[in-house]
């Protein structure tokens, strides 16, 4: 078959990877230097929660971690990001604390992407020694988001925060986060919370379940 050229769209997909690349290499300038130690990294964890009083269950939670690097290493500021990429065009506004990540309604400030890069910071904390070798168990572990489209400024920092805090050290919130997820688990799978429709409409304007309940 004779060679096609390339359609428009794949023209146009090229340049939108080339651009998101430029703009990841010069982050990772302005960073540097760092050390990468690790690239999609699967991780998980295992839960105990009661969802009735005479029910014990266990419920592993699994993810991939798109990269772990070392940055300001030797410094007072030294510390393990654990760092997910996103390609969303809206900014993230930052939640005030770990309460937030957990109420319905702020789901529309992408509180899942709190959800996802903490849940990952803090199994990496659990289990540095199968996680991160090589290391000293005393260094940091700080989440971190890294919106491709807005990398590009040079006041940038991918660093997770509440409020205007970031957060270099996901132990200082790990308790209460915990506690918040296994009682948020408990709530979704006890059998004396009715499952129904939520009544926040805005809700299914995000969800990618819209289309199969019709809400």
């Amino acid at each position: 078959m004779p060679h096609l050229p390339p359609s428009g769209l794949y023209i146009i997909q090229r340049e939108v990877i080339v651009q998101y690349m430029r703009q990841l290499v010069a982050l990772d300038l302005r960073q540097a230097p760092f050390r990468i130690l690790g690239l999609e990294i699967d991780v998980e964890k295992d839960f105990s929660f009661t969802p009735h009083p005479s029910d014990n269950k266990h419920l592993k939670i699994c993810g991939r971690i798109d990269r772990l690097d070392l940055v300001d290493e030797g410094t007072a500021n030294e510390r393990i990001r654990v760092v997910d990429y996103k390609t969303s065009a809206s900014p993230l506004k930052p939640l005030p604390d770990v309460d937030a990540i957990f109420l319905p309604q702020n789901v529309h400030h992408h509180s899942d992407y709190y959800l996802q890069t903490l849940l990952y910071a803090d199994i990496v904390k659990s289990q540095r020694p199968s996680v991160v070798r090589h290391l000293p168990t005393d260094i940091a572990i700080s989440p971190a988001l890294i919106f491709i489209q807005h990398a590009s400024a040079d006041n940038y920092d991918p660093t997770l925060c509440f409020g205007r805090t970031p957060i270099h050290d996901v132990a200082s919130y790990s308790q209460r986060f915990n506690e918040l997820l296994i009682q948020t688990i408990t709530e979704i799978l006890s059998p004396d919370v009715p499952f129904s429709p939520t009544s926040d409409l805005q809700s299914c304007t995000h969800c990618p379940f819209a289309a199969i309940c019709r809400r």
